[in-house]
């Protein structure tokens, strides 16, 4: 995790204080969240950078303050539409690169 995306997640829980319990909750936090918001929002690259603005870095960190209080059984039903629309565009792309690749080995044949 990169030191970046821990300040956001720290941030967003409005976390000004530092000590090991609250770090390691965090880091648990974020460790658990990118596979899961990975798999949930169809990326297809598994080191993809959830601190870079944009909707990604909304929904992650929104899944973290769902999480540090307990309630992530509601982030999905609060966030479904922004879910589908990033999901959406994941796939999109996923598929267009899929087209892309298969183009080009149809003009080396």
């Amino acid at each position: 995790m990169t030191e970046t995306l821990y300040k956001q997640v720290k941030g967003k829980l409005n976390i000004t204080w530092e000590d090991d319990e609250t770090a390691a909750r965090i880091n648990k936090i974020v460790d658990s969240a990118i596979p899961d918001l990975i798999h949930r929002l169809g990326i297809s690259d598994a080191d993809f950078d959830f601190s870079a603005d944009g909707a990604e870095n909304t929904l992650f960190l929104a899944y973290c303050l769902y999480e540090w209080n307990h309630a992530l059984n509601e982030f999905e039903d609060n966030y479904a539409n922004m879910i589908a629309r990033v999901r959406a565009r994941h796939e999109v792309a996923q598929y267009l690169e899929s087209e892309e690749s298969a183009s080009e080995q149809n003009e080396i044949q």
